[in-house]
């Protein structure tokens, strides 16, 4: 899944191109996808030009049938942006209106298939304001994972982008007990202890994986090229990580355990729906065998 460092970050949106630190505010033209499966994604714009397809080598691939394979390109004259369209079965809009090549603006809406996206030259209002909304459709806000909705279509294109020739394995999480803290404590202690569990967990996960919030104390983690064995020795380090280190609150420090299913993606178990489910029912196992353990076996 493209991510730049620190994936799952709030304050780090997919990007593909290195974005780095503005100088005195600058802010580099780009284009942010606001609608479709790469919800959120930006990539920032510079000399090179930019294709937008279904491919996977266009540096923008937008992986859904109404995306022609080379659908349109962005590219820069001058200080001016571009778009022209590459002969799409579908045509590309700008605003609307259907174009061949035209000369884009700041806050110009361009639509290749059922995708949307925005052009900005400038960190405009328009621009943050995008950028909230993304936050909001694609982040849990307490722990600044993904949430429900969005995991899961960044794991279909996942596995839709490998056609099985690359391995895929999920871990799905759920802390133990984790009602007795809320009815012992309360639901702001509860959230304490989430937001310290989400940090521990992504201080000990792979760089390239990709975390979701399902809902309550329950987590999904997605390990792109790593197979069931490589997985399950990522899900124990998980959980070490989590039993090791009792999490502070105000008050007290509450130890925690964690329980945890894994499965890989493979000729039975093709969308993120399937890959989940059987991860699901192994965490079931996980729970049922006395917690705070990995399963990865039916």
């Amino acid at each position: 899944m493209a991510s730049t460092n620190d994936h799952n970050s709030k304050t780090d949106r997919n990007t593909i191109a290195e974005t780095g630190p503005h100088e005195a505010g600058e802010f580099k033209p780009r284009l942010i996808v606001v609608s479709g499966m790469m919800l959120g994604l930006q990539i920032e714009l510079g000399g090179d030009a930019v294709t937008i397809g279904r491919a996977s080598e266009c540096a923008l691939s937008l992986q859904h049938p109404s995306v022609s394979r080379h659908h349109c390109e962005i590219s820069r004259d001058g200080d001016r942006y571009f778009i022209e369209d590459l002969g799409s079965t579908n045509r590309t809009y700008l605003n609307g209106k259907p174009v061949r090549r035209e000369e884009l603006h700041d806050g110009d809406q361009i639509s290749v298939g059922n995708n949307a996206i925005k052009f900005f030259t400038g960190q405009s209002l328009e621009a943050k304001y995008h950028d909230e909304l993304i936050d909001l459709a694609i982040y849990d806000s307490l722990t600044g994972f993904y949430n429900r909705r969005h995991f899961h279509t960044l794991l279909d294109e996942e596995i839709e982008r490998a056609k099985g020739t690359v391995p895929i394995s999920v871990l799905m999480m759920d802390l133990d007990h984790f009602k007795n803290i809320n009815d012992r404590f309360g639901h702001l202690v509860g959230d304490q202890v989430l937001t310290s569990a989400a940090q521990i967990m992504r201080a000990n996960a792979p760089a390239d994986a990709a975390f979701g919030r399902l809902g309550g104390e329950e987590f999904a983690l997605a390990l792109p090229g790593q197979n069931l064995e490589e997985a399950v020795v990522a899900a124990e380090k998980l959980r070490n990580a989590i039993a090791s280190k009792p999490i502070e609150t105000r008050d007290q420090k509450l130890p925690i355990t964690i329980s945890i299913g894994v499965a890989q993606s493979g000729a039975k178990l093709k969308s993120a729906a399937e890959l989940l489910n059987v991860a699901d029912d192994r965490l079931y196992r996980a729970k049922q065998a006395g917690r705070n353990c990995v399963c990865a076996e039916d």
